[in-house]
């Protein structure tokens, strides 16, 4: 009988290869089998040159710059738009990304394209904690639209608002997290 719990135990320490499709058994602190954590990285690398590839251009600057400013006027209200451009805002968004060591906090992903970081309650329904470290958290630009299109749903139900203003983090990491499956 010892046995069997051992080998449950030993079960429940271990999750399949995040890869799409492969089914190897990892443990549960890595997210790739070895053949596919090679893969993993040369994927980053790849894509961290893409990056820099496009950011050493006056083109893809400037398209980057267009578009942000784009957001900023068309997209994004004018009250978040301020508070996104006030020093205080800079200063603690700057904390919340060194502290989570520039890795998005749902998928694992390195962020190192833009500092996103997100309010765990969103600005419009949380307002007090606009600046809160504990509200805060980087996510990668993947989580980050979903979680977004998430509030957007949620928020356009009757109770949306208080849903989105009791949500934990662990909640979001969850259901970002399924969107995956």
């Amino acid at each position: 009988m010892d046995k069997n719990k051992e080998v449950q135990h030993a079960m429940t320490l271990m999750k399949h290869c995040n890869w799409g499709g492969c089914n190897k058994i990892v443990s549960k602190e890595k997210s790739f089998c070895d053949k596919h954590e090679a893969m993993n990285e040369q994927r980053k690398a790849d894509y961290k040159a893409s990056l820099n590839h496009r950011d050493q251009t006056s083109i893809g600057r400037q398209v980057r710059k267009d578009h942000q400013a784009y957001y900023n006027r068309v997209r994004r209200d004018k009250e978040a738009n301020t508070f996104y451009h006030t020093k205080q805002w800079r200063n603690v968004r700057d904390y919340v990304y060194a502290r989570d060591i520039a890795t998005c906090q749902v998928c694992g992903n390195a962020v190192t394209d833009r500092k996103i970081v997100d309010h765990i309650h969103p600005l419009k329904v949380s307002g007090e904690e606009r600046l809160s470290q504990d509200n805060l958290w980087t996510l990668c630009y993947r989580c980050h639209n979903i979680k977004t299109n998430l509030e957007m749903k949620i928020a356009a139900k009757d109770n949306g608002n208080a849903i989105l203003k009791h949500a934990k983090r662990e909640w979001w990491q969850k259901i970002i997290s399924e969107r995956f499956k």
